[in-house]
This record gives structure tokens, C-alpha cells and sequence, in this order.
């Protein structure tokens, strides 16, 4: 059963490649690349409610670090 996504930025393709060596032996991670597609000039933390604060959070870790570890169920 899967239990953690790792999402990978897109601009950061050695690092994927990384993770994924890294977690090809366990079956509870899966290591996706950020296939987001934001229209011109939009920030990747750009939330419009402030019920949307967790999922930034999330696409602030993504753009500062290159990546985010989520834990899933």
C-alpha cells in the first residue's frame, strides 16, 4: 500500500532521478515529477482563499526545496 508521494520539481531533474534510485526497492514510495502547468505570471503559492493555506504550504516546500514528501492514508 502506498504510504508517502514524493513530488519532485520539475526544474530539478537530477534530483529526481535521485529519489528515484534512492526508493526503487520500496513499494510504499513513489516518486512523481510536478506536472502543475500555472499561466503566465502566476506564483506557485499564489492561494485566492484562505482555505487553501496547507496546499501552499505545500507549493512554497516544493519551490524552496525541490521537492515535498506526502504522506498518504
Amino acid at each position: 500500500m502506498l504510504k508517502v508521494i514524493v513530488v519532485v520539481a520539475r526544474d530539478r531533474p537530477q534530483l529526481f532521478g535521485y529519489f528515484e534510485r534512492a526508493f526503487a526497492d520500496m513499494p510504499d514510495i513513489r516518486v512523481l515529477l510536478d506536472r502543475r502547468i500555472l499561466p503566465p505570471g502566476v506564483q506557485p503559492g499564489a492561494a485566492s482563499n484562505p482555505g487553501q493555506q496547507e496546499r501552499r504550504d505545500i507549493y512554497d516546500e516544493l519551490e524552496q526545496r525541490g521537492f515535498v514528501m506526502i504522506r498518504v492514508g
